[in-house]
C-alpha cells in the first residue's frame, strides 16, 4: 500500500531525525535498556554504575553506534580517533544524566502511563516534536490523519518498531517535562526585582565625582609593611590560598601517518583506474566509484584548485587525460571535461620584496632594489635573484612565485603594475606599504575549466596503524627498563610536558581525555600509560608530577600578599584623607572644591546613564554604580572604594521613577526573569545531582 510503502522508504530518515533530537532533549534511550530489565545478562560487562543502577557496555555500543551514524549522516566522514572518544564522553555523559533524571522523576512520584502517550498522539499529532511530526504532514505543513491513521494501524515489524521507539521517546520527554514542570513550581519572582530590573534599564542618573587615587596620594615607597602583618593575613585567608591536587604528565606521540606501502598501494591502485581510463572506461563512471571526492559540474578559473592540480589543469587540452600525479592531498588522475573563456582575466607572477627602513637607510633599500631590476632585464634567472635577495619568506624560497591571483586580492599598486605588464616583462620596482616589489609577469589568463577529477587519499592502512601501536608498545617495554627519556630516544621520539591540571577530562596539551586524566589521579609517580590514542597520533603518558590538595607556602605568596596589604593600606588612606577633605566642604559648595584644596584629586560628572550600563568616565565599576543608585539628588556619599581609587560622589539628577511605564511592561520583565531563572534551575539542579551521585566509571577498562 502507498502509505507502508512511504513509511518503509522513509525509515532510515525518521530515525536519524529521531536521534538527532534524543541528542538535542538529553534522551538516549533508542534502543537501548538503562531500566535494569535486561542487565543480568551482562553482569560481565558493566561500564558503569550510576547510584547502582548499572551501565551495560552493549547498551552503551548500541547508544554509541546512533551517535556514530548521526556524525556520519551530517558530516559526510567516518570519525576519527579523537572524534570517537569525543562522541564515547558525550554518550556517557547523556546516558548519566538520562539515569539520574529517571531517577530522580521516580522520587518524586512522577509517572507518565501509556494512556498519556496514545492520548498525545492520536488527539494533538500537530504538538508532536518536528521529527515525528513531519513524517505525517502534506506538503502545506498540515497532519495527513489518513497516513498518521494507517501507520498507528498497521502491524508491519518494522512500522511497529518505529512506534516502539516514538513511544519511548515521548514518554522521556512528557517525563523531563513534568520534571521540569516540578522545579518551575517554586520559581517566584519577587517585585521588588522586577522594579530594580526596570530601574536598571530605564531611570537615568547624572553624578558627579571626585576620585582619590590611593596609589598616586600614598606611593608604595610610604606604606610600611611587616613581615609579622603579613603573616597574619596569610593566616586568616587560608581557605583563599587552598589548592586543588594537580598531575602533570610527561608524553611521547607516534604520529599515525601513512607509510611507503599504503602510498605505493593508492598509486598501484590509481594507476590501475588510468589504464581504464585510456582503455575507454567512462571517466565520470570512473570518478563515481573510485575518487573521494564527487565530480562538481561547475567551471573553475585559477586559484580555485590546489597548485598542483591546478598546474596540471590549466597546461592540458580538453578532452585530455593527465596523471597519475602526486599532490600535497594524494594522488590525482584529471580531465579536462569543457573549457570557455571567463570574464575575469588572471594573473601569474613572481615577485622580489626589499623592505623599506624609514630613515636615511631608505636609500639603500631603493638602490638594491633597482640593482635587483636592473639584473633581471638583464636576463639574470628571475627565481634566484627572489631565493636570495628576496625579504617576503613566504616566497622567497619558491622563487617569489605568487600563483595566480585576480583583481581584488592584491594591493592597488601591486595591482595596478601587474595587471598592466606584459607576459615576461619585468616591472618594478613598486612601493607598496610592505616595500618595493621587483614584479616578473608569468602568465596572463582567462580561462575556466570544467574538469573531472579522480582523488586518491593516503591514508594510513589498518596495518599501518597495528604497526605504529606496536612501536607504540615497544617504547613502553623500553622505557620500563631504561627510563621514559632514554626510551625516547631509542627510538627518536620528542618528550612532552603537560602543565599542572586538576582533575577532570580535559588535560592542557592533550585535550579532552576522561580516561587518562583519571589514571592520572589514580596512578602512582612514575607510572606508565598504555597505548593511548589522542588526535595527534598514539601516546604514552607517565605520571611525572603529583601535588596533593592544600594551601601554598607562605614563602611563594609573600609577594603577593605584600601587595594586597599595601594597596589595602592605600585605599584604607585614601578613605580617611576623602573623609577629612569632605568635611571641609559647607553645604553650597561644589564638589570641584575640593580639587583647589589638593590638584592631585580628579574632579568630573558622568552626564546622564542607566544604573546597569557602562558609567561614562569611570568605567564598568560596580561599587561607584551601586552607590549613585542609592543616593538622593544633591546628596553626597561617603567615600566609595572603586577600581581607579576612592570616590566621593554626589548625586546631580535622577528621572523620576515611571510606575505606568512599569505596570506596563512588568509581565513583559516577568517573562524575562523567569526563562532565565528555569534555565539556571535545571542546569543547577542537575549539577547537584551528579555532584551527589555515586557514579563508576569504568570506561578505561573497554576503551584505550
Amino acid at each position: 500500500m502507498p502509505v507502508m510503502s512511504k513509511m518503509r522508504e522513509n525509515m532510515p530518515a525518521i530515525l536519524v531525525g529521531l536521534a538527532i533530537l534524543f541528542v538535542a532533549m538529553i534522551v538516549f534511550e533508542w534502543g537501548m535498556d538503562i531500566t535494569g530489565r535486561n542487565n543480568m545478562q551482562y553482569t560481565g560487562n558493566v561500564l558503569g554504575k550510576v547510584n547502582g543502577e548499572e551501565i551495560t557496555y552493549p547498551d552503551f555500543e548500541k547508544v554509541l553506534n546512533n551517535a556514530v551514524q548521526q556524525y556520519r549522516a551530517s558530516t559526510k566522514k567516518e570519525p576519527d580517533e579523537q572524534t570517537m572518544t569525543e562522541l564515547r564522553d558525550e554518550v556517557w555523559n547523556e546516558m548519566v544524566n538520562q539515569i539520574l533524571l529517571k531517577q530522580a522523576a521516580r522520587r518524586l512520584g512522577i509517572v507518565v502511563t501509556d494512556q498519556e502517550i496514545v492520548n498525545w498522539v492520536t488527539n494533538a499529532p500537530e504538538t508532536l516534536p518536528d521529527p515525528i511530526k513531519k513524517e505525517f504532514e502534506d506538503s502545506t505543513g498540515h497532519i495527513n490523519y489518513q497516513i498518521l491513521h494507517a501507520a498507528l494501524s498497521s502491524t508491519r515489524p518494522e512500522v511497529e518498531q518505529f512506534w516502539n521507539s516514538v513511544q519511548d521517546y515521548l514518554m522521556q520527554q512528557r517525563m523531563q517535562e513534568k520534571l521540569a514542570s516540578r522545579l518551575y513550581s517554586a520559581v517566584r519572582v519577587p517585585e521588588s526585582t522586577l522594579r530594580m530590573q526596570f530601574e536598571q534599564q530605564n531611570v537615568k542618573l547624572d553624578a558627579a565625582y571626585v576620585l582619590f587615587p590611593a596609589s598616586v596620594l600614598f606611593p608604595d615607597s610610604t606604606i610600611q609593611v611587616t613581615e609579622s602583618q603579613m603573616r597574619d593575613y596569610y593566616s586568616s585567608h587560608q581557605n583563599d590560598y587552598r589548592t586543588q591536587p594537580t598531575r602533570r604528565l610527561k608524553f611521547v606521540v607516534l604520529p599515525i601517518v601513512a607509510s611507503r606501502e599504503d602510498s605505493s598501494e593508492v598509486k598501484s591502485e590509481i594507476e590501475r583506474v588510468a589504464a581504464l581510463a585510456h582503455a575507454g572506461t567512462n571517466f565520470l563512471d570512473l570518478v563515481k566509484e573510485y575518487s573521494d571526492t564527487p565530480y562538481n559540474d561547475k567551471f573553475v578559473s585559477h586559484g580555485e584548485l590546489g597548485p598542483t592540480v591546478e598546474e596540471k589543469a590549466f597546461a592540458a587540452k580538453k578532452g585530455e587525460i593527465v596523471g597519475p600525479f602526486l599532490a600535497s592531498d594524494g594522488f590525482h588522475l584529471i580531465k579536462v571535461m569543457d573549457e570557455e573563456n571567463g570574464k575575469n582575466e588572471f594573473v601569474h607572477a613572481a615577485h622580489i620584496l626589499i623592505h623599506v627602513i624609514p630613515g636615511p637607510d631608505s636609500v639603500s633599500s631603493y638602490k638594491l632594489a633597482d640593482k635587483i631590476a636592473a639584473e633581471a632585464r638583464g636576463g639574470a634567472n628571475f627565481a634566484d635573484l627572489a631565493k636570495k635577495y628576496s625579504q617576503d619568506p613566504g616566497t622567497a624560497s619558491r622563487g617569489g612565485d605568487l600563483g595566480w591571483f585576480g583583481k581584488g586580492m592584491m594591493v592597488a599598486p601591486f595591482q595596478k603594475a601587474a595587471f598592466g605588464g606584459r607576459v615576461g616583462q619585468v616591472v618594478g620596482p613598486v612601493r607598496t606599504q610592505f616595500g618595493l616589489h621587483i614584479i616578473k609577469i608569468l602568465g596572463k589568463d582567462s580561462r575556466e575549466l570544467k574538469i573531472a577529477d579522480i582523488k586518491m587519499g593516503i591514508k594510513p592502512s589498518e596495518q599501518t596503524k597495528e604497526d605504529i601501536k606496536q612501536h607504540a608498545e615497544d617504547f613502553i617495554y623500553i622505557a620500563k627498563q631504561d627510563g621514559f627519556n632514554k626510551a625516547a630516544n631509542t627510538i627518536g621520539v620528542a618528550v612532552h610536558q603537560t602543565p599542572p591540571f586538576q582533575k577532570g577530562s580535559y588535560i592542557p596539551s592533550v585535550g579532552n581525555n576522561p580516561a587518562t586524566a583519571t589514571w592520572a589521579f589514580k596512578g602512582s609517580l612514575g607510572d606508565i600509560s598504555n597505548v593511548t590514542t589522542i588526535s595527534q597520533g598514539e601516546a604514552v603518558f607517565m605520571i611525572s608530577d603529583i601535588k596533593d590538595a592544600g594551601v601554598t607556602p607562605f614563602s611563594e605568596l609573600s609577594p603577593q600578599i605584600r601587595s594586597i596589604l599595601v594597596r589595602k593600606k592605600q585605599f584604607d588612606d585614601a578613605v580617611s584623607y576623602a573623609s577629612q577633605l569632605e568635611k571641609k566642604l559647607t553645604r553650597s559648595d561644589s564638589l570641584d572644591k575640593l580639587v583647589q584644596l589638593d590638584p592631585r584629586l580628579h574632579y568630573s560628572t558622568t552626564g546622564q546613564f542607566s544604573p546597569a550600563t557602562y558609567v561614562p568616565g569611570v568605567g564598568l565599576d560596580y561599587a561607584f554604580m551601586a552607590e549613585v543608585a542609592m543616593l538622593k539628588p544633591g546628596e553626597i556619599s561617603k567615600p566609595v572604594e572603586g577600581k581607579a581609587g576612592v570616590y566621593l560622589i554626589q548625586l546631580l539628577s535622577k528621572t523620576p521613577f515611571d510606575s505606568t511605564s512599569f505596570k506596563i511592561q512588568q509581565m513583559t520583565l516577568m517573562q524575562e526573569q523567569m526563562q532565565q531563572m528555569k534555565q539556571r534551575i535545571v542546569s543547577d539542579w542537575l549539577q547537584n545531582l551528579k555532584k551527589s551521585a555515586s557514579i563508576v566509571d569504568n570506561r578505561a577498562r573497554f576503551f584505550r
